[in-house]
């Protein structure tokens, strides 16, 4: 896509409808009502625009969806930064909101006070995450009512569940509409303050800053669920979104990051001014990149490379704390994800690992028994949703 046409688009975006020389064929994502459309419609209206559109169209749209979940509810007397105002994802249920307690979350605009990490295996293990009284790099995970309802009312919140689920079904197949994502928070110290120009929140305990958002918004489902291990045909749009200030990410993205077309300062500046979100602070972050299959063009051989420095600093090397100094990255969303599974026969979910590029049926890893685990003998995919793994008791 050219700047003359993403100028166009943006048009497009702050006008609310398009003039016959607007008529693009992306209108059915970006024209009148995409802010303030349902999820479902919006992700079903924005499919072909991910999927089949140039790595510009595809930024565009991870701004979009970045400003859509970031629409401001009240928070009076707190709020980011001392606004009084807070995201609107920040009222969503996070995983202890799913999967640790068996009464319904009651959807309101009302943004939770307390912090509420989801303490993942893969964290444990390696002793990133404290569940007593978190004050280091905390992660939450929040879902909108399209993924909680269906986790719920096909009891996904449980292993008893999940069980039970595979007993009539093949696959896991989350609805269209359905927002998944991550925001990582750091506590702010006298000896780690938080960097000039990054959102903080004053959770009960602490106040933290926001370090950014991994988001996951299913756009359609695969014409066969039960190949998502290996089909490079896309079905989640992948995006992870951080503050442009992160030690490190420069680096990173010009290093790393395969899929990348950062949009100019003043599109940003028209697509936040349209969206009512001007001035919050929002500009300094930016999306790192987008993913949408495994590997570039489908074709099998090269490796999409998308990930978050903090969220992903298991991914980089060498001393996964300074990623100024990386010189390998392989953080991969989609793939990654793609190994969330289980196996009805054993009752075991696939352990977690970190593999990019195209997976196949050969694709193992050791479980915490020692015994190799093959991702083709038996497992079912949980269509790329780790908490299913990570949270469910």
């Amino acid at each position: 896509m050219t700047i003359t046409r993403h100028a166009a688009i943006l048009s497009v975006l702050a006008l609310g409808s398009a003039s016959p020389a607007q008529a693009l064929d992306a209108e059915a994502c970006t024209g009148a009502g995409w802010l303030e459309k349902s999820d479902a419609a919006f992700a079903a209206d924005c499919a072909s625009f991910a999927f089949e559109g140039d790595l510009a169209d595809r930024q565009l749209l991870a701004w979009m969806i970045f400003a859509r979940v970031n629409q401001l509810i009240a928070d009076p007397g707190r709020g980011m930064s001392d606004t009084g105002q807070v995201p609107l994802w920040m009222a969503w249920p996070t995983d202890p909101d799913t999967f640790a307690t068996a009464v319904p979350f009651e959807f309101s605009n009302t943004a939770r006070s307390t912090m509420k990490p989801s303490a993942e295996k893969k964290d444990l293990k390696a002793g990133r995450v404290a569940t007593a009284d978190p004050d280091g790099a905390n992660e939450e995970v929040n879902r909108n009512q399209i993924s909680y309802d269906y986790l719920v009312e096909n009891d996904l919140t449980t292993k008893r569940g999940i069980a039970a689920f595979f007993t009539k079904n093949d696959y896991v197949d989350m609805p269209v509409g359905a927002i998944e994502l991550k925001a990582s928070w750091l506590q702010v110290t006298e000896g780690s303050p938080a960097p000039e120009g990054a959102l903080t929140f004053p959770f009960e305990g602490g106040e933290y800053w926001w370090r950014g958002l991994h988001l996951m918004v299913k756009m359609q489902s695969l014409p066969d669920p039960g190949a998502m291990f290996y089909d490079e045909a896309p079905s989640w749009f992948w995006s992870t979104i951080e503050f442009n200030d992160n030690p490190g990410i420069a680096h990173v993205r010009d290093s790393f990051i395969t899929q990348r077309a950062p949009l100019p300062a003043d599109e940003i500046a028209r697509l936040l001014e349209t969206a009512g979100l001007s001035g919050f602070g929002f500009e300094n972050y930016a999306p790192n990149g987008t993913q949408i299959r495994f590997t570039q063009d489908g074709a099998g051989t090269v490796p999409v490379i998308l990930g978050h420095t903090d969220m992903e600093d298991f991914a980089g090397s060498p001393n996964t704390a300074q990623p100024a100094y990386w010189t390998r990255f392989n953080a991969s969303c989609h793939a990654c994800h793609a190994t969330a599974s289980y196996n009805p026969e054993t009752g075991a979910f696939f352990p977690f690992s970190v593999p990019a590029g195209a997976l196949h049926p050969g694709y193992n890893m050791t479980d915490d028994n020692g015994t190799v685990q093959y991702l083709g003998q038996g497992y079912k995919p949980l269509d790329f949703m780790w908490p299913l793994a990570f949270q469910t008791q």
